[in-house]
């Protein structure tokens, strides 16, 4: 009975590489269902930054890799009877497809009520040219204040 259960089951394995090239020990991996609702399984990266999510049924997923503030999204990985699928992830790594996403954790200003919050990196302006992540503290005052009516009373 326990053979025929795990021949349903599959996993999907591989490594995590941080963008300074190294595979961190610790790094959080989270793999999603996107064909059916199901709840998301996270594991952990072992010392050398290989990580295993094991017993998952067939179906189509996607896995997200949490290395400090960067992240990143595989989406549309199949799944098949008892056979594994290796997924490396590789944070440096532009994505290759429309099915990849990279991530950057932008932190909330201080004195403000806005909370951090995960930013798409748009690889078209090139790395670390997102408008977004150059705005510095006051940029971020200054447009939220614009926003507001702060500088323009008629607004």
């Amino acid at each position: 009975m326990v053979a025929s259960a795990s021949a349903q089951n599959s996993s999907i394995h591989g490594f995590v590489r941080n963008i300074d090239g190294k595979r961190p020990a610790g790094a959080e991996v989270k793999v999603e269902r996107e064909d059916a609702k199901a709840r998301p399984i996270t594991v952990k990266t072992d010392g050398k930054g290989n990580y295993a999510a094991n017993g998952l049924p067939v179906g189509t997923f996607k896995i997200t890799a949490y290395v400090n503030q960067v992240a990143k999204e595989i989406g549309g990985i199949n799944t098949k009877n008892a056979a594994p699928i290796t997924v490396d992830i590789d944070l440096a790594a532009k994505p290759s497809s429309k099915l990849e996403k990279r991530y950057v954790f932008v932190k909330g200003e201080v004195g403000s009520m806005i909370g951090g919050r995960w930013v798409v990196v748009d690889e078209t302006q090139g790395p670390g040219m997102d408008p977004i992540l150059k705005m510095g503290r006051e940029g971020a005052r200054k447009t939220f204040e614009d926003s507001h009516g702060y500088n323009n009373p008629g607004r």
